[in-house]
């Protein structure tokens, strides 16, 4: 590779040289901040950035429209493969250019991050490290999501499961591909200063990022909660939406999308409602006057719980007579659902509105608390 890149920069050199030499309007020397150029030497680099560009566009637009749409049915992730795969040309013709130029490695401007050991980090180096993990990380990110939704979905229907193991498929290729980067771009003694710089920051200010980090690896491999849970935490209810290497996103019943520390998933109890499946048990207390008869109430409530298409006949629903209570009879109606696991108060709202029409039907009364106030007349006989 460093082989074609020096003929390709013997031959650009060869094609200035007979731009200066055939058109010398453009051959003139500009001195600009104490550099010398010739004004072909600028728009050379410029023609050919716009001519890559075009390339991009061109390939782009086979690989959105032609390629990527008969294998990936995501369009998000092919339109971001599309516009990622021009770009990366775009930037490696910006290299060339920019070596052209002269503007390389033997540059003033590649300077050494680190003074110590025989080849200290040079500043062209870490950016070319940045460029290629940035990569890594973005592309791994596309694979889970074509791996998750188009591989994983033929053998499994848990979300839940198939985020995870996307999760870990991205986390492995990221740890290998980044080690392989590392090794092939940055010799390894040269690292030793800004390692050791990295571990003071995690043992002082990355302290939290870690935690998390780990709390997420966690959460992965035991799964206490997964994507599609219904969970409870602190103040927080609502579905869990993703799950990265630092949080976990829940969305509330009012589309409010909150973002949770993973940490706080492992240190503080967590109420899961959808841990074990997706049935779930709801209470619905109901009061009625002393004057009625418990045997018909009960019949009348699981005649409604029965009438309702949400509420599960397996487990049946069932009618508990709670207490006698100071101003009526306690009644709690039992039933399951797996529809309305994220809407518990719309399921008894209805439940409820059912209730007070079956009870204004069958005459039966709905008791409000009453208090009975005696005055007795007599003098009061003071006392001595």
């Amino acid at each position: 590779m460093q082989a074609n890149l020096e003929e390709v920069l013997s031959n650009y050199d060869r094609l200035i040289s007979y731009i200066n030499k055939n058109i010398p309007l453009i051959s003139e020397p500009i001195t600009l901040l104490g550099l010398e150029f010739t004004i072909s030497e600028v728009v050379l680099p410029i023609v050919f950035l716009i001519l890559i560009n075009l390339i991009g566009n061109l390939v782009r637009s086979l690989l959105i429209n032609k390629i990527l749409g008969k294998y990936i049915e995501d369009r998000k992730t092919v339109l971001s493969i599309g516009n990622t795969t021009k770009y990366v040309i775009l930037f490696f013709a910006l290299l060339i250019a920019l070596t052209a130029i002269g503007i390389d490695e033997d540059s003033s401007l590649n300077f050494a991050l680190s003074k110590t050991g025989d080849n200290p980090l040079k500043f062209f180096e870490l950016l070319r490290v940045l460029f290629f993990l940035i990569l890594l990380v973005f592309l791994s990110g596309k694979l889970k999501t074509i791996f998750v939704k188009q591989v994983m979905s033929r053998y499994s229907d848990d979300i839940g499961v198939n985020q995870s193991i996307g999760t870990i498929f991205q986390y492995v290729a990221v740890l290998i591909g980044g080690l392989i980067i590392v090794q092939n771009t940055i010799e390894l003694g040269s690292l030793n200063v800004l390692a050791g710089a990295l571990g003071v920051g995690i043992g002082f200010g990355l302290q939290n990022i870690a935690n998390n980090f780990i709390s997420g690896l966690i959460i992965l491999f035991e799964r206490p909660i997964k994507v599609g849970d219904r969970i409870e935490v602190g103040q927080v209810t609502g579905d869990i939406v993703r799950i990265s290497s630092r949080a976990t996103t829940v969305s509330t019943n009012d589309n409010i999308s909150i973002i949770i520390p993973n940490a706080e998933f492992i240190s503080k109890p967590v109420i899961n409602w959808s841990h074990s499946g997706r049935n779930i048990r709801f209470h619905v207390p109901v009061g009625v006057a002393y004057k009625e008869d418990p045997a018909h109430i009960k019949s009348i409530l699981l005649s409604i719980a029965k009438s309702h298409p949400d509420v599960l006949q397996t487990p049946a629903p069932d009618v508990l007579f709670t207490e006698y209570g100071d101003n009526s009879l306690n009644f709690d109606l039992m039933v399951w659902t797996s529809t309305y696991i994220n809407r518990p108060t719309i399921l008894k709202s209805q439940l409820y509105y059912l209730i007070f029409e079956k009870f204004k039907e069958h005459n039966v009364e709905i008791p409000f608390p009453q208090r009975d106030i005696h005055i007795k007349s007599g003098s009061i006989v003071p006392q001595k």
